[in-house]
């Protein structure tokens, strides 16, 4: 490895005027003649973009700052890397930004300024874009021309900031440097950087190649952070080549970070772009402005004025300007040749630049500029399409005539028809058309028809009643503003869109809304809606009075069909909900029905009154012998309202008598018992239901 020491002179900077790389714009001087009053104005200017991608290209030879001058660096030490160098100015390159950098003494910039007074390698054989290698090439660097030189032995390498904002240069020169092992051979090469355009250029003087060191290997070149990307002018990418007066120039070319605009000589915009198409008759000057926006965020503008000079002996104008026809589709029509001519001779007798003809027919205009002459010819066509009815609104099936004011030779209405006048009845709002031509103009008129719809109105609600219930009607209504219908007969007036009516009809009824109106339309609607009115059922049972008896029982039902029933008794109470009950104990009660229709209808009360049979036990012996088993002539009953009993012997004799059935004969009469023997009873009853009831039979004592 070499030793190397870093010296670096402080000279002042060398100034020179501005070079090719920055912000420029040029546009020639150019001639018209009388008969080609017309010309394109081209700006040349340099091209620039973003800094995220370049192009590498060609340029001449014509460094803009001499070899020699600036700050030297390496006096006498090989492979090294400069100190950190401010640069006076932002730089953008490959999408960041610097104001620092280093100076390879092999022949190449850096923007890594971590390298400084670092070694510079030589040793490199990568080709660019390549990953990042200790032995180069370098990324984040432009190389130009990157090769083993040794300033140790012979030649200068200097630095210098040169020109003036906003185009200051940073250039670095490699002046008659020798090449390492092969001494005899010397580098001659400079790389200029530029603020504000972001170019890079390298010019090589005199590139030799070593091919007994390091294979003669040298690259042009510049590198990304990452070396993701690289460009390289053809043929100088890593390897051995020789370069005599050859130059390069590397542009940013991501999206334009510039604008050309175009102004007249009164300071007018004329537009945007590299070229502006000129079409005059007198002599006149022209700016191209660009305006660059450097990455910082700052802007710098160049303008360049040109001048079109006219060539009077250059034949007649070819071209007035006027156009071939002028199409009207009104009266008063202006004939404009424009201020540019010094004098105008109408087939009119006008003299002026501009004229108002009401005439279809052909125009002519002589006229004279600079010692140019030349006349022109414009047809007038002049059609009048005017539909003589306004816009207007008007109800929902109501018609309307449509009349042109003049009648032209074809006439084409929106309609399809083709007469001057016609009838429409439009449903929803429409603009109507009429295209009027000659053959050469075609003029429309249009007329916007609104329509306002008509009132509507919809009846609906209750469609079933019992009589004597109310019922509701619904006037549902769509139109503006008040609402005046006659329903039945009768006018109601609302600005509701939504009534409703409650009635009490007798009978089934029908409802007819016959018209209404709103703000706008009257409409004959003729909508009816009927509502039905149903009896109410009068349920009839078929009992209204019942007695019943032990082991009896009894259907109640309703003399006529129904849907739903409701048996209660008398508190009220539900009972049942059958079409029939069957009843066999004291009840009263009243049914409610429900008819096919939903009316509601209650009946009389019905009484059913349950009547008790007597119940009469009566023994037919009894043994009053003392032992206290069955020593009485026991009768026992139920439902015995009164009771009589008398006993009587076989002789006829009545020997017992008693009107309390819980009175038990002993046997005895007159306190002594009787013989053995059959005895008859006589029983009298009265029931609990009133009824007399007679009982016989015998009753024997045994002892």
């Amino acid at each position: 490895m070499k030793n190397l020491i870093l010296i670096l002179l402080l000279l002042p900077h060398y100034v020179l005027s501005q070079a090719p790389g920055c912000p420029n714009i040029n546009v020639n001087d150019t001639t018209v003649t009388c008969d080609a009053p017309c010309v394109d104005l081209i700006a040349e200017y340099l091209h620039t973009g973003e800094t995220n991608s370049y192009e590498v290209n060609t340029i001449p030879y014509a460094p803009p700052y001499p070899f020699t001058g600036g700050t030297s660096a390496f006096v006498g030490i090989d492979d090294i890397f400069s100190n950190i160098i401010t640069i006076p100015f932002d730089f953008c390159f490959y999408g960041n930004t610097y104001n620092q950098l280093v100076v390879g003494a092999n022949g190449l910039i850096s923007f890594d300024i971590s390298l400084a007074n670092a070694y510079c390698t030589f040793g490199f054989t990568a080709s660019i874009p390549s990953s990042p290698t200790l032995t180069g090439p370098y990324e984040n660097a432009i190389h130009g021309a990157y090769h083993d030189i040794d300033p140790s032995i012979t030649g200068n390498i200097n630095y210098a900031t040169l020109g003036t904002a906003p185009c200051r240069t940073f250039v670095v020169n490699f002046s008659n440097v020798a090449h390492f092992s092969c001494t005899n051979l010397l580098t001659t090469q400079q790389i200029v950087i530029y603020e504000t355009t972001n170019a890079i250029e390298v010019y090589l003087d005199n590139k030799p190649t070593c091919t007994t060191w390091n294979l003669g290997n040298a690259l042009v070149g510049i590198q990304n952070i990452g070396a993701t990307q690289g460009v390289f002018p053809p043929n100088r990418n890593t390897g051995p080549w020789s370069a005599t007066q050859e130059a390069w120039r590397f542009t940013p070319n991501g999206n334009a970070n510039y604008s050309v605009e175009w102004f007249d000589n009164l300071g007018f915009s004329q537009g945007f772009g590299d070229t502006l198409n000129v079409c005059t008759q007198n002599q006149e000057d022209y700016t191209a402005e660009i305006t660059y926006v450097n990455c910082n965020g700052t802007t710098v503008t160049e303008t360049v004025t040109s001048t079109v000079f006219v060539n009077g002996s250059g034949g007649q104008i070819a071209n007035l300007g006027l156009p071939d026809t002028i199409k009207s589709c009104t009266n008063n029509v202006t004939i404009d040749a424009g201020n540019n001519f010094d004098t105008y001779n109408w087939n009119t007798g006008e003299n002026t630049s501009s004229i108002v003809v009401n005439q279809s027919g052909d125009y002519i205009l002589e006229a004279t500029q600079s010692g140019c002459d030349g006349d022109d010819t414009v047809y007038v066509s002049i059609v009048n399409a005017n539909i003589l009815q306004n816009d207007t609104t008007m109800c929902e099936l109501d018609t309307i005539s449509l009349i042109i004011e003049e009648s032209n030779t074809n006439i084409n209405w929106s309609t399809g028809e083709s007469s001057s006048n016609i009838t429409i009845f439009p449903s929803e709002d429409t603009q109507y058309w009429v295209e009027i031509s000659d053959g050469i103009t075609s003029c429309t008129d249009s007329v916007q028809i609104n329509i306002n719809n008509l009132p509507l109105v919809n009846i609906y609600g209750t469609t079933n009643i019992c009589r004597g219930d109310y019922a509701t009607i619904i006037l549902d209504i769509e139109g503006q503003g008040n609402y005046n219908l006659n329903l039945n007969q009768e006018i109601f007036s609302s600005s509701d869109n939504y009534i409703e009516l409650t009635i009490n009809p007798e009978e089934t009824t029908n409802y007819t809304v016959d018209y209404i109106s709103d703000n706008y339309c009257i409409n004959d609607s003729n909508k009816t809606h009927q509502i039905t009115v149903n009896p109410i059922p009068q349920p009839k049972i078929n009992y209204t009075f019942y007695e019943i008896y032990p082991n009896e029982e009894i259907i109640l039902e309703t003399e006529n069909s129904y849907v739903n029933y409701l048996w209660y008794t008398v508190y009220d109470s539900l009972f049942s909900e059958n079409t029939s009950i069957t009843v066999d104990s004291t009840l009263s009660l009243y049914v409610i029905v429900e008819s096919i229709e939903g009316c509601f209808g209650m009946s009389d009360i019905t009484i059913i009154q349950y009547i008790p049979r007597v119940i009469l036990h009566i023994p037919n012996t009894f043994t009053p012998n003392g032992d206290e088993h069955n020593e009485v002539f026991l009768i026992t009953g139920e439902y015995i309202k009164s009771f009589y009993m008398d006993i009587i012997d076989r002789w006829g004799e009545n020997i017992y008598s008693t009107n309390n059935i819980n009175k038990h004969w002993d046997g005895r009469h007159q306190g002594r018992l009787v013989q053995q023997g059959s005895y008859t009873y006589n029983i009298q009853i009265v029931g609990e239901d009133n009824r007399n009831f007679i009982k016989n039979g015998l009753i024997n004592v045994i002892y």
